[in-house]
């Protein structure tokens, strides 16, 4: 394994220094919107790509000085459905307005079909070190019920060729409680995927979301189905050898998706384009998610249509703590933390969603399990 790209355990070290930050890139293209997709998607809009992508690097110049970035990520929508040279040209201007850090970890997320030799050879050859492929299940009439247009051999291939082309880290995603998938189906995915060994494996339960295709059709999640898939999805993956370091999120030692990271300890990041959100650790700033919008106020005056919302100090801390809690190693409270939220922790500590270790403070999986039970205490006295 590559030592500049190795994490140093979760436990004892941060993971980017404090002259560093991340930037999240939205791309909102899509061939076909997923029947379960609420995030900012625009199926049928190819015609645009140029004139986004002009926007995009447009408002990479309102960032002001020139940030050194250790983590990238490319999602969307569909990343790889940009062109060789619109990946070429996309990759040349954040490097003309940011510093890549030695080892920076980039990640792009990827749909399995729809992916041409000259893509593969494109993404390795501008630094991509880390692709998540967006499987979601193995069986063919869910895949369709999801409204994906790939099949496994499309996702097979997608992740031979991603080995061959000397990709550092592949992740895999997968959905379970969706209509109709029984807990043994579930259990032949996990074990398939697990089987081609990818360095890290998401997997997460269908919520059904307002504007989306399944609300419309009333589709409704299965609680107690998804928390029998959630228990077998964490035994039979940890029995693989994965660690389940975050409610969703599996991988091995080394392999922790360090932009994500950044989320969970509520570190700064940057986020441009369509929907992105940015903080600064006081305001978080999110990008309208109107594509029209966004490329229209960036082309008139070089920034997004956009919201700001300034935490109070309450609120901040409410939400590192939120936030840590769903990773495995826990977190150990501020002075602050624990005066406004201690006497929560304490109580969800006696109610077995959380562990005390000391001063630090970690979830079980129960805790995991039932989360919000726990989060809707820190989301703030204010």
């Amino acid at each position: 394994m590559d030592p500049l790209l190795a994490l140093f355990p979760l436990e004892n070290h941060p993971l980017t220094s404090p002259s560093s930050t991340g930037l999240y890139l939205h791309i909102p293209f899509c061939a076909v919107k997923c029947r379960f997709c609420d995030f900012a998607a625009y199926p049928g809009r190819r015609a645009d790509v140029p004139r986004y992508l002009a926007a995009l690097q447009r408002e990479m110049r309102s960032i002001m000085g020139r940030p050194t970035l250790d983590t990238l990520y490319v999602g969307g929508g569909t990343p790889s459905l940009l062109d060789p040279l619109e990946w070429t040209n996309l990759v040349q201007a954040v490097n003309s307005h940011f510093e890549l850090a030695s080892g920076a970890e980039v990640t792009m997320e990827c749909n399995p079909d729809g992916v041409s030799p000259e893509k593969w050879v494109a993404w390795s050859a501008s630094g991509v070190n880390r692709i998540s492929l967006g499987l979601q299940t193995d069986e063919p009439g869910l895949l369709a019920l999801l409204g994906r247009t790939h099949t496994w051999d499309d996702f097979e291939n997608a992740f031979k060729t991603a080995r061959r082309q000397k990709i550092h880290a592949l992740n895999v995603d997968l959905m379970f409680g969706l209509p109709g998938q029984t807990v043994s189906g579930w259990v032949s995915t996990l074990r398939r995927v697990a089987d081609l060994g990818p360095d890290h494996i998401s997997t997460y339960g269908l919520q059904v979301e307002e504007h989306t295709y399944f609300h419309r059709s009333g589709v409704q999640a299965d609680d107690d189905r998804q928390a029998d898939m959630y228990e077998t999805a964490a035994d039979l993956l940890e029995s693989a050898g994965y660690v389940h370091y975050e409610i969703s999120n599996f991988a091995r030692p080394g392999f922790e998706c360090r932009h994500n990271l950044r989320y969970w300890r509520n570190q700064d990041c940057l986020g441009l384009g369509v929907s992105a959100a940015g903080y600064d650790g006081a305001r978080r700033k999110t990008n309208t998610d109107d594509l029209t919008a966004y490329m229209t106020s960036v082309e008139t005056r070089g920034v997004s249509d956009h919201e700001t919302v300034e935490l109070s100090p309450a609120q901040r801390e409410g939400e590192n703590l939120m936030l840590a809690l769903r990773l495995k190693e826990g977190v150990v409270p501020t002075s602050r933390g624990l005066a406004l939220y201690g006497e929560a922790l304490d109580r969800h500590v006696r109610g077995g969603l959380l562990v005390r270790d000391g001063a630090r403070y970690r979830p079980t999986r129960t805790g995991w399990r039932l989360s919000n039970r726990l989060f809707v205490d820190l989301l703030g006295p204010e």
